[in-house]
C-alpha cells in the first residue's frame, strides 16, 4: 500500500498549493500613484484620460464625476498591433511630434481612417478634427474588437479594471451631449499579485486533483486505526 500513501501525500501538496493559489486570488488589490484632473468638455467631443501599457498584474480604477451624463471607454492593442499602428500613423503624418504620436495613437489612427484625403494636414486642423466625437463613434465602428468596455451614460461611476493579456490601454472621456459638461476625473492605478480570472480556475483544478489522491490514503488511514 506504499503507493497509496505516496500518491496520497503527493495529493494533500497539491491540496495546500490549490488552496494557497485561492487565498491569493483573494488579496484586494494594492494602491499605488494616482492622478486626477478637472475641466470643461465641449460638446459632442471626447478627451483621453490614461494612455499606457498594462499587463494582467497592472490595472487601474477610474472615477469619474461630471454635471451631465457622459461615456467612459476602455480600449485595448496588443503590442504588435500598437507599433503598427503608430508607423501608420507617423506615414500619415510625419510632421507631428514623435511624444504626441505616442500618447495619441489611437485617435490619431481614427482620424487617418475618417479623413483619408486629408491634404497636408498641419497640427492645429489635426487637434480640430481629432477630439469629435464622430471621429471616435467611426473608428469604433470599424473597430469594435479594441473595445474592452465601454459605461452606460452617467454622470458618476467608478470602474475598477485589470487586461486579460499585455495591452497598450486607453482610456477616453466622451460628452455626448449638446452642452459643455465639468469633468472631474481619477486615475488610481492597481496591483495584484496574481489575476483572479488566471488563478482561480487552476487553483480549482489542483484541490480537486489533491482531493481525489488523497481520498484513498485518508480511508487507509482511517481503516488501520480502527483495526489497531
Amino acid at each position: 500500500m506504499r503507493w497509496i500513501t505516496l500518491l496520497g501525500r503527493t495529493g494533500t501538496v497539491i491540496l495546500l498549493v490549490g488552496l494557497a493559489l485561492v487565498l491569493v486570488s483573494l488579496l484586494p488589490p494594492t494602491s499605488q500613484s494616482k492622478s486626477s484632473g478637472a475641466g470643461s468638455m465641449s460638446p459632442a467631443e471626447y478627451e483621453i484620460e490614461h494612455s499606457r501599457l498594462h499587463r494582467p498584474q497592472t490595472g487601474f480604477q477610474i472615477s469619474v464625476e461630471s454635471t451631465d451624463n457622459v461615456h467612459v471607454y476602455i480600449l485595448g492593442l496588443g503590442p504588435l498591433e500598437f507599433e503598427n499602428w503608430k508607423t501608420q500613423v507617423r506615414e500619415a503624418y510625419p510632421d507631428l511630434p514623435y511624444m504626441l504620436i505616442d500618447f495619441l495613437v489611437v485617435p490619431l489612427m481614427f482620424v487617418r481612417e475618417a479623413y483619408p484625403d486629408l491634404d497636408d494636414p498641419q497640427i492645429e486642423d489635426i487637434m480640430d478634427i481629432v477630439w469629435n466625437i464622430s471621429v471616435l463613434d467611426k473608428g469604433l465602428q470599424r473597430h469594435p474588437e479594441i473595445l474592452l468596455w465601454q459605461s452606460p451614460p452617467s454622470s458618476t461611476l467608478s470602474h475598477e479594471f485589470f487586461p486579460a493579456d499585455v495591452l497598450y490601454i486607453t482610456v477616453i472621456v466622451a460628452n455626448p451631449s449638446p452642452g459643455t459638461v465639468e469633468v472631474e476625473t481619477e486615475i488610481r492605478d492597481l496591483a495584484v499579485l496574481a489575476p483572479k480570472e488566471r488563478v482561480i480556475l487552476p487553483a480549482l483544478l489542483l484541490i480537486s486533483i489533491g482531493i481525489a489522491l488523497a481520498i484513498p490514503w485518508l480511508i487507509l488511514r482511517k481503516v488501520k486505526k480502527s483495526t489497531s
